[in-house]
């Protein structure tokens, strides 16, 4: 059985899609890796010490990110390992799925980032050779 891959940006929709992948996990006794991306675009080579501590400030976010799914499956029987990539998070996704020989990628609808669905996620699903679960957001 291969692992699931579960990109993060520490959105409530995110959270949402922590919480599926993990059950996902758990039921098939595979590990979980979560995976968030700081988007080059945005953050990436900085000449600027205001530019630095947004690629600093973006970096400490996204380690929260994954902490926080290892927080949330502590008490499962699912590890979860990953870490923060840097690039266009669509094709990090991607290219981190292969590496980690994913069955699976879980995201969220939406997410924390400028671009939604048709986006990331929507970009992810067009171009992923495997499956790609998206968690729609819960309407209250």
């Amino acid at each position: 059985m291969k692992p699931i891959l579960l990109a993060t940006d520490g959105s409530e929709h995110a959270q949402q899609a922590a919480k599926q992948a993990i059950e996902l996990a758990e039921e098939q006794g595979v590990p979980l890796y979560a995976l968030c991306v700081v988007d080059k675009r945005r953050f990436d080579n900085p000449a600027l010490s205001s530019a630095e501590l947004a690629t600093i400030y973006a970096e400490d976010h996204a380690s929260m990110c994954v902490s926080k799914v290892a927080d949330m499956a502590e008490e499962s029987n699912v590890r979860v390992e990953g870490g923060i990539r840097h690039g266009i998070p669509h094709e990090v996704i991607l290219e981190y799925a292969a590496e980690v020989d994913a069955d699976a990628i879980v995201i969220g609808e939406h997410g924390d980032h400028t671009e939604h669905f048709s986006g990331v996620g929507g970009k992810v699903a067009e171009l992923a050779d495997r499956d790609v679960i998206v968690v729609r957001a819960q309407t209250v």
